[in-house]
This record gives C-alpha cells, structure tokens and sequence, in this order.
C-alpha cells in the first residue's frame, strides 16, 4: 500500500438522497454497495425477537456506500435547499435578455433530471429486494447507543451468546 493513500467512501442512508448521488454520476462500491442492519434497542428485545420475530420489530436501516468520485458537498447542499432559494440563485446569476429562455431550458434539464432520480431510486428499490437475508446484520445496543454488538443473521447460537455476553 503506497504511503499516504487514503480511500474515501460517502455514504447515506437516505435512499432518495442515494438516487440523486447516482443521477450525478456516483458509484456504488463494487464491494459492500449496502449494508442492511436491524437495530435493536436492547438485548431482551433481541432476544425476544429470535424467539418469535413477530413480538418485537426491530429499526431497519440500509445505508448506501458510494465510491467518492462526485462533487459531493454541492449535490448534499442542492439536494437539501429550497426550490425557490435555488431559483432566486440562478435568477441574480442570469444577466440580459435571455432569463426566461436559460430558466425554460433549466428547467427542461431539471425535469429530465427528475425522471432520471425516479430510474435511479428504483434501481436502488431493485437491488434492496434482492438482498438475501443471511446478508443481513443484527446491531444490538443495551439501552444507549454504545456500547452495542453487531450480529450477522446466519450466526451460530453461540457466536450470538458469546458477542451478547459484552452487553
């Protein structure tokens, strides 16, 4: 490994937010593109929910792993300002005569856009049905949010004693 070097991922588990990143050319992390992690607030209910799942329903969060490879900061900055603050910006950077033909083909451009977030997010959609369950984690806290055990679905009974046993 050559000195200095540093990989840089992003991640999000806001799935419309991971849409948009891909419409701007992001990629997904060929390995680990998602992680699925159930999260449980406490150990009874892990344990209450291994014996009978429909008794205690853990947090399901799916956060996206992208390869650092966009302007990331301005599309999360875009992505969470206001339409018309967006607007009033590429109304006091327009000079001239041209403000309503450059705001009809950026808005052509955004509408394009849009369709291309949809394709994306169901792609996304796409690839979180297909994510077999033994991929899966289970993230089990004791009342707070550290310390905490992180579990793979297919665990054996005694790895799941044994990583239980810290909390």
């Amino acid at each position: 490994m050559e000195a200095g070097y540093k990989e840089q991922i992003l991640t999000t588990n806001n799935t419309k937010l991971a849409a948009v990143l891909l419409v701007f050319g992001a990629k997904l992390r060929r390995h680990l593109p998602l992680e699925w992690i159930d999260l449980h607030e406490t150990r009874e209910g892990f344990l209450k929910y291994l014996q009978n799942p429909s008794t205690s329903k853990p947090k399901q969060c799916v956060v996206w792993n992208f390869e650092n490879t966009v302007p990331a900061r301005q599309i999360v900055d875009a992505y969470e300002k206001d339409l018309v603050g967006l607007n009033t910006e590429l109304e006091a950077a327009i000079e001239g005569g041209q403000k309503d033909a450059i705001k009809d083909a950026c808005s052509r451009v955004i509408a394009r856009a849009c369709r291309d977030a949809l394709d994306k997010r169901q792609y996304l959609i796409d690839i979180l049905k297909s994510v077999p369950q033994s991929a899966k984690y289970d993230e089990v806290h004791n009342g707070s949010k550290v310390p905490f055990v992180k579990i793979g679905k297919n665990s054996s009974p005694e790895l799941r004693a044994q990583m239980l046993s810290k909390l």
